[in-house]
């Protein structure tokens, strides 16, 4: 007859097991191994919406979007407030940015 260790500890609350550590090393690695297989099994890959916070817009319609003039702008992006990036010679505005400037200013895009 064949009980399992759980079984075991509430028939014989006080008894003692010596286990060699080869065996002891090998049931850990197993119970790990079923465990990883487990939650592998019950996980489902659900892929994640990626933002859009790498979309670039113009400076027009960053102002406009800011509710801001182009020039008002123009000084945020020289005294580092919010940073173009540049594409060639133009000058775009991360949308992600924006609505982080935005949020912080308790508004949404």
């Amino acid at each position: 007859m064949k009980q399992d260790l759980i079984e075991l500890s509430e028939q014989f609350p006080g008894l003692t097991v010596t286990i060699k550590l080869e065996d002891l090393l090998s049931a850990g690695r197993t119970i790990a191994a079923e465990l990883i297989d487990s939650v592998n099994e019950k996980r489902e890959y659900v892929p994640v919406p990626q933002p859009d916070i790498d979309e670039l817009v113009t400076k027009e319609e960053a102002a406009k979007k800011l509710g801001i003039s182009p020039t008002t702008l123009w000084r945020w992006s020289k005294v580092g407030y919010l940073v173009p990036v540049k594409v060639g010679v133009q000058v775009r505005y991360r949308l992600g940015d924006l609505r982080e400037l935005i949020s912080r200013k308790g508004g949404n895009v």
